[in-house]
This record gives C-alpha cells, sequence and structure tokens, in this order.
C-alpha cells in the first residue's frame, strides 16, 4: 500500500521550523542538532514532492505549499495536545467552595492560592468572600475561614473584643487554629513624620483615629488593654473594612488599627509604619483565626489537602 501520510515526528520537526522561521531556533526547541533538524525536513520536502521553503542566504520562507501544510500540521498538533490534556485531565474536576471574610481573602488567601492550584490542578477553588457569620450547613460551604472566639476557650478579662460571631451552630464542625488576632496601629510613613511623635498609648488620644465597622470597638478596647483610655476627639474617619482602612492609613487620612497577619502581603506595606510606644506590645484579642470544616467532610480528599495547604501557609505567615 503507498504511504500516504508523512511521518508525525517529521511534521512535528517542520512546524517548529515553521514557527520559528528559523533552523536554529527549531533545533534549540527540539534539542536537535541543526543538521539533523536540516535532513529530517529535506525528507519530508522529497516526500512530498515540493519544497516547503524558500531558502535565503540569511533567513528562510515558507512557500506557498509551506504555509498550507503549515497551518495542517498546526491544526493536527492541536488536536493532538487536546486530546492528551483531556486523557490527563480527571473526568470531573473536584470544586471546593472556600468563604473567607474580605481583607483575609484579599491579602491573604489569593496571593498564596496559585502554589496550592498548581500542586493540586485537579481541585478547583471557588472564593467566597463573606463578613457575614457562616453557616457551614446551609451555605453550600465546604472550608471557611473566620475570626472570633472559640465556645469553651478562656480569654484574658481586657482583651480587644472580637465583634464577629465565628458561628452560630457548632453541629459537627471542626476548627483548626490559624492565627491569633493581634492588632497593630499603622500610618503612612509619609504622614506620621509630619505627627507630633507617640511616645505613650495616652497620645493616640490626639491622633486622627481610623475606625473599621465590622471592629467598630477596637480602639476603644485596644486602648483599654494597655492601661489608656480612649477619648472620642471627633477627629475619627470610619469604613467598612480592614483593607479599605489599610488604603486610608497609606492616602495619609490617620491612623488604622489592622491585624498584623495582613500586612506583610499589602502592596503599600513599605510605606506604611507600626506606631508602637516604646515597651508597648500589643495584646491578643478574645478571639482567633480558625480554619471551619465539617466533622463528615473531612473524609474528603479534596478537602483534606486544602487544609493541610492553609494550615502549612498559616504556619510560615509574617507577622508585621
Amino acid at each position: 500500500m503507498t504511504q500516504r501520510l508523512p511521518p508525525l515526528l517529521a511534521a512535528r520537526y517542520f512546524e517548529a521550523v515553521a514557527k520559528h522561521l528559523s533552523f536554529t531556533k527549531a533545533a534549540e526547541e527540539l534539542h536537535l542538532t541543526q543538521g539533523a533538524l536540516s535532513l529530517q525536513v529535506r525528507k519530508l520536502e522529497e516526500f512530498l514532492g515540493t519544497a516547503l521553503f524558500v531558502r535565503h542566504a540569511r533567513n528562510i520562507a515558507l512557500t506557498e505549499h509551506g504555509r498550507s501544510f503549515y497551518h495542517a500540521c498546526r491544526t493536527l498538533l492541536d488536536g493532538f495536545e487536546k486530546a492528551v490534556d483531556d486523557i490527563k485531565r480527571p473526568n470531573h474536576l473536584q470544586t471546593l467552595t472556600v468563604s473567607t471574610i474580605p481583607t483575609i481573602g484579599i491579602l491573604w488567601l489569593m496571593p498564596r492560592l496559585s502554589s496550592f492550584t498548581s500542586q493540586q490542578p485537579d481541585i478547583e477553588v471557588r472564593v467566597v468572600s463573606d463578613i457575614r457569620t457562616v453557616d457551614m450547613h446551609s451555605d453550600n460551604i465546604d472550608v471557611a475561614i473566620r475570626v472570633g472566639k472559640l465556645p469553651g476557650k478562656r480569654y484574658p478579662a481586657k482583651a480587644p473584643a472580637v465583634d464577629l460571631i465565628l458561628l452560630e451552630d457548632w453541629t459537627d464542625i471542626e476548627a483548626d487554629l490559624l492565627w491569633a488576632d493581634v492588632m497593630v496601629p499603622v500610618a503612612s510613613k509619609q504622614w506620621y513624620a509630619g505627627q507630633p511623635p507617640i511616645t505613650q498609648l495616652s497620645d493616640f488620644a490626639s491622633s486622627r483615629l481610623i475606625h473599621t465597622a465590622s471592629r467598630a470597638n477596637a480602639w476603644h478596647d485596644w486602648l483599654s488593654a494597655g492601661g489608656a483610655h480612649y477619648t472620642d476627639n471627633g477627629d475619627k474617619l470610619e469604613y467598612g473594612h480592614f483593607y479599605i482602612a489599610l488604603g486610608a492609613a497609606l492616602e495619609n487620612k490617620g491612623i488604622a488599627l489592622i491585624p498584623d497577619v495582613l500586612l506583610h502581603n499589602y502592596p503599600g506595606r513599605n510605606e506604611l509604619t507600626v506606631i508602637l510606644p516604646d515597651g508597648v506590645k500589643p495584646v491578643p484579642s478574645a478571639g482567633d483565626y480558625y480554619l471551619l470544616t465539617q466533622t463528615k467532610s473531612r473524609k474528603s480528599a479534596a478537602i483534606q489537602k486544602f487544609r493541610q495547604w492553609v494550615l502549612a501557609e498559616a504556619a510560615g505567615t509574617l507577622r508585621y
């Protein structure tokens, strides 16, 4: 039987040369010598009975037959690549729905998520950002990251309160500790350089303080925990959540009180300064950050992989 089709390998070699319009670059891509590649292309031209390239002294160009054959080869190879991807890809991607509070999602989870998806390409992570108390049973959530009090855990009496409720229904829920909630005051270096220096906690009372609606009492509780009295001097700003408060601080609006785990990945971190008077150490809040999962769902391999990854990332998270 007459052979009607050229060897597939020869078509692959030709495609590389045609793509680069260079035997040298194609040989580098294919890890062949230029001479071996040139020989294979000439054998292909002999098989087809026509020249595929016009060879000039310094470059090459495709002939009309060469252009036609290149498009045919590209279509063929695209089909092969898609078939290989389809075979290697699982029939159904596993989808995990992760609920997280907004600023943790923006500044902690999302910058890291590509490392998980590259390690686990068969697991698709869907991130839902929400400040509300999550219901793991009715919200179709696989994993949640939240901050609040853990039932049964005792906190120092003067610890700053966390206004958010961690969960309302703890039935069959498992909680893994990620970090303690530790708030620190931050302002732009430029703005703070033009302000009276803060050398003791009581000095904050005369500064413009940036508040967040989700933690409305944060400044009051934080100063009280350090033994200082909070005074509303009328010169304050309030924003919806920490990411916006950070932006306001960066824009020279005042001093924001921010969870320290958010600072390391904040794009404007180098333009911000943490303001802590000498001898003052931030006090952990009466609440922590947790990874929440349903007990029954821990049997899921995908959830276990994501859980282990989050815990490892949390352990390596740099504070301010």
